[in-house]
C-alpha cells in the first residue's frame, strides 16, 4: 500500500480510557459482534438526517474530550500535506472504530472497497486522502489487507500511535483478528482528507 506515515505524540492509554469511558454515544454498528463507532461517518451515515444533525453536537463533545490529540493530528497531516490541514466543522470530524474483543472476529474480515465519502456527501473529487491512526491494538496487532499492483493480497500493520495516510484508491479491507483475548480492543482514529474552498480539511 503506496502510504505516508508519521508518529503522533499522544498517549494511547489516556485516550482509550477516555473512549471507553465515553460508552454511552457509541453507534453500534453490527447486530453480530461489537463494531462500534464514535462519532458518524460518511460511509455509514453520509445519506441519512442523523450525520449531519448528530455531528453538529458530537464534533463539539469529541474536540472538547481530545483537543490535544486533534491538534496533534492536524500539526502531522500538515506536515505530511506540508500546508495546512483543517478540521471539516459543517461534516462529521474524524473519530473512532471501535472492536471489542470476539472470537468471531478471527474469521470475517471487512469488506473489501475503496473509499469515496466525499462523493458520498456531494463534495467535489479534489485531493481526497483517507487517514488512520492506530489507538489500541490487541497484543497480536492489527491493520487492513489489501490488493497490491499486481492484483495480490497484502497485509498492512498499524502501530500505535502512528499516522498512516493514503489514497484510498487501492482495494483494502480491515484484517481479521489473529488471536482472540477476551477483553481486548481495536481502536483506529479514522477520517478523510478533500480540499473545498482551497483548504484541506479533515473528516470522517
Amino acid at each position: 500500500m503506496n502510504a505516508k506515515t508519521i508518529n503522533l505524540n499522544i498517549d494511547s492509554n489516556s485516550t482509550t480510557n477516555k473512549i471507553l469511558a465515553m460508552q454511552p454515544l457509541w453507534v453500534s454498528r453490527s447486530k453480530d459482534y461489537p463494531f462500534y463507532t464514535l462519532g458518524r461517518c460518511a460511509y455509514l451515515d453520509g445519506k441519512t438526517t442523523a450525520y449531519y444533525k448528530d455531528s453538529a453536537w458530537q464534533n463539539e463533545i469529541l474536540i472538547g474530550e481530545f483537543e490535544s490529540l486533534y491538534e496533534e493530528l492536524l500539526n502531522k497531516l500538515s506536515i505530511i500535506f506540508q500546508e495546512p490541514v483543517e478540521l471539516a466543522h459543517d461534516l462529521a470530524i474524524p473519530g473512532f472504530h471501535i472492536f471489542l474483543s470476539h472470537p468471531k472476529f478471527l474469521k470475517i474480515s471487512g469488506k473489501w472497497h475503496q473509499d469515496y465519502p466525499h462523493i458520498t456527501l456531494g463534495l467535489d473529487d479534489v485531493d481526497s486522502y483517507a487517514f488512520t491512526v492506530a489507538i489500541k491494538l490487541p497484543i497480536s496487532g492489527g491493520g487492513v489487507d489489501y490488493i497490491d499492483e499486481f492484483h495480490q493480497p497484502q497485509k498492512y500493520e498499524y502501530t500505535e500511535n502512528k499516522l498512516m495516510v493514503h489514497n484510498g484508491l487501492t482495494i483494502h479491507r480491515i484484517a481479521s483478528l489473529k488471536q482472540y483475548k477476551p477483553e481486548e480492543y481495536r481502536i483506529t482514529m479514522q477520517g478523510h482528507i478533500v480540499r473545498r474552498n482551497g483548504l484541506l480539511e479533515a473528516f470522517f
